[in-house]
């Protein structure tokens, strides 16, 4: 048999392959809840069956996650809750293996939680995960050589300069903001690019904390999210006191939380 061209090169499927995208309320798999969920299912024979549904999650959706997926607690008020779907999607999935983009990290363990929520049993064992950003990663490495590589060309120079790889890594910088015009290039507004910030909204360095639509600061990360800080601060002081003091959190996130302990919120100029 001759061998197949690149283009001719396709995956061998010895049972369906469930390719799932996840759109939620955060990036916490603990907290987080599904908003959006689309399934594409390939079939050994070629067929496809595919379905995306909106579901209510049951809790607010920070508007960071809106600006994501353009769903906001409006366009899901009157769509059915997750529960509704779990059955019937455990038995669509039954017997398929799994695919999606960084699915190893969020999206499967946040289904998986969904199901687990519902009351809902179902086994990965024997389950193939393919993770189209891990296979990307192996053939586009991650690291300072081929980042070299690719934004300023030729293999990184090595020498007993003290000062040379400090120097590669700015070509690499300024190699990056060359190769796209859209970048910022204002280091603070290239590094907030870069951590997914919006500069419009955050209230700190992390974006730990944002500007709600209606103008009041809520907490953009774990169990609070999407909570407005006045009442996480009233409710849970426990939680903005660990924000506080923890060395998690840069200095400008951890004032923030001492000050709205002592009834001092964060006002927009």
């Amino acid at each position: 048999m001759s061998e197949q061209s690149p283009t001719q090169r396709i995956l061998e499927l010895t049972k369906p392959l469930a390719v799932i995208d996840v759109q939620s309320t955060g990036l916490d798999t603990d907290t987080a809840r599904i908003v959006k969920l689309t399934v594409l299912k390939l079939n050994p024979d070629g067929t496809e069956h595919s379905r995306s549904v909106i579901v209510n999650p049951q809790v607010p959706i920070p508007p960071g996650a809106s600006q994501v997926h353009g769903l906001t607690d409006l366009d899901v008020q009157e769509k059915p809750v997750f529960g509704a779907y779990a059955m019937a999607l455990a038995a669509h999935l039954e017997g398929c293996d799994f695919a999606g983009f960084g699915i190893e990290r969020f999206g499967l363990p946040l289904l998986l939680a969904e199901f687990d929520r519902n009351g809902v049993d179902f086994s990965m064992e024997g389950r193939a995960v393919l993770d189209a950003m891990t296979v990307f990663h192996r053939l586009e490495p991650r690291n300072l050589d081929s980042a070299y590589r690719r934004f300023v060309g030729g293999d990184r120079p090595v020498s007993g300069d003290e000062v040379l790889p400090a120097r590669n890594i700015l070509s690499i910088i300024q190699g990056e903001v060359a190769s796209d015009p859209s970048l910022p290039l204002e280091p603070k507004a290239l590094s907030d690019w870069a951590k997914g910030i919006d500069s419009s909204t955050a209230i700190d360095d992390e974006a730990k904390f944002v500007w709600g639509e209606d103008g009041d600061a809520l907490v953009n990360f774990g169990k609070h999210r999407g909570e407005r800080l006045v009442d996480v601060a009233l409710d849970d002081k426990g939680y903005i006191d660990w924000i506080s003091k923890s060395s998690e959190f840069g200095q400008d996130t951890r004032k923030i939380a001492e000050d709205a302990l002592d009834g001092y919120l964060p006002e927009r100029g």
